[in-house]
């Protein structure tokens, strides 16, 4: 469903659940409805891990097509004594050699002969972000066993509070290397692409070279020019990516509002640290959720979201319960499932939608769609369409997102199985990692 400023607020005032049609609270068809966690009423059974594993892929792309978190991607398999082996997805933002050898090294000998549907014993959320992501992986992969296990998919198991969905609403997510120098129009056309192609929305980044040539003065007729040729049916995102200082976002929301966003990402240093100010600058929490309430403020009633980077629901509760955020965006690759769940929940309870950041392709996807389905708070899900061969590729059956709706992988755990040829077709090599492989005006 499209979600408009108006239709937004309203239905935060009312609880999240008011955002997604036959999503109750009290479905009859749910049981065990007071579970306070997700593993509540599901029976354990009898099952040992015996080997965990991390394997690596990378695919060529051309240096004209780089963006963040490309070329790489990481699968966690814990294999089990009954011959089932759980998949699970590490954010590429840990960096591919640590989490192969923090997982392999530190986290393998600690969860060998435990049971997986100790999960949330074994295999909690981790504040270090990079081994969070490590840590993430084994979540998932556990789930995925679970799931198999009780012959269920995971989103069955995690629907504690509502009736699961079986389709997901995507907006495309993109808009990464267009040049407002060189032809500010290629955003403007890829724009109308997806909307040929079917989506409801896109969201896009600042262009290239943005903090060295542009200002928000130049940039808001552009803005304007890009509303006017995708039509008012068509929802625009803008994701900041923490790129400009408080007055620049205080400047440029205002006029978001005018033209109808649907909401804007991650607009100001979530860290509380100035935007292009001296090195060695102190994290600030307090100051960064001011700075993102004033935002809020400016916005005129246009969501604001963030959250990828946090952990767990921790880092989450003060941006929740102050309201600097009015979308929280875990991701599954980052949290892992049983963290994305209590912080979807925790969203839930202040009439927040939960939309998780999904970005890097199928293993991250693969997770991020499950909890997307099965919470009460669920709104819509991230689609990368960004060059990106992980998209699809690395799935005997992928998931494909048709007319903005993906269906969401039935088959018990996680429902997804590996190519067999994996390593074969996407040979793994370091100097394909997207920090040892970017454009010369990045570095």
């Amino acid at each position: 469903m499209s979600l408009s400023r108006r239709s937004f607020m309203g239905a935060t005032a009312l609880g999240a659940t008011g955002l997604i049609a036959g999503c109750s609270d009290n479905s009859s068809s749910i049981t065990n409805q007071n579970r306070n966690s997700p593993l509540d009423g599901i029976g354990r059974e009898n099952i040992k891990i015996t080997d965990v594993r991390v394997r690596l892929f990378s695919h060529d792309y051309p240096l004209e097509k780089w963006w963040y978190g490309v070329g790489v991607t990481i699968l966690t398999e814990i294999e089990t004594d009954q011959g089932i082996i759980g998949i699970g997805g590490p954010s590429p933002y840990g960096g591919p050699d640590f989490v192969k050898e923090y997982t392999e090294t530190h986290i393998k000998p600690q969860i060998l002969g435990k049971n997986p549907f100790d999960v949330e014993i074994i295999a909690p959320s981790h504040r270090d972000r990079n081994k969070a992501m490590a840590w993430a992986g084994i979540n998932v992969a556990c789930w995925d066993i679970i799931g198999k296990v009780k012959n269920k998919p995971v989103y069955e198991l995690l629907a504690t509070n509502c009736e699961p969905a079986t389709k997901i609403k995507h907006y495309a997510s993109c808009g990464t290397i267009w040049d407002f120098d060189k032809r500010p129009e290629d955003l403007i056309d890829e724009a109308l692409g997806y909307k040929e192609e079917g989506f409801y929305a896109m969201k896009f980044r600042f262009a290239e070279h943005f903090e060295q040539n542009m200002t928000i003065k130049k940039y808001l007729p552009f803005l304007e020019k890009l509303r006017a040729a995708v039509g008012d049916d068509f929802e625009l995102i803008h994701e900041f990516n923490m790129r400009v200082r408080i007055d620049q976002a205080l400047e440029l929301v205002p006029k978001l509002a005018e033209l109808k966003f649907h909401w804007i990402e991650e607009p100001v240093d979530r860290w509380g640290r100035v935007r292009g100010g001296p090195s060695g600058q102190k994290e600030d929490i307090e100051k960064a959720i001011e700075w993102h309430l004033q935002v809020r403020e400016a916005a005129n009633g246009v969501p604001i979201s963030g959250g990828e980077t946090m952990t767990d629901r921790f880092e989450f509760k003060d941006w929740i319960e102050r309201d600097a955020y009015d979308i929280v965006q875990p991701d599954c690759d980052t949290t892992g499932l049983s963290e994305g769940w209590y912080v979807a929940q925790l969203a839930h309870l202040h009439g927040k939608p939960c939309v998780p950041h999904n970005w890097h392709g199928d293993l991250t996807w693969m997770s991020n769609i499950q909890l997307v389905a099965a919470v009460p708070n669920r709104m819509v899900l991230e689609s990368c369409r960004h060059y990106n061969h992980f998209r699809g590729g690395l799935f005997k059956e992928p998931i494909v997102v048709k007319n903005s709706y993906a269906e969401v992988p039935k088959g018990p755990g996680l429902g997804l199985e590996i190519i067999d040829d994996a390593d074969k077709k996407f040979p793994y090599d370091p100097n394909k990692h997207w920090l040892k492989n970017q454009p010369s005006w990045l570095k």
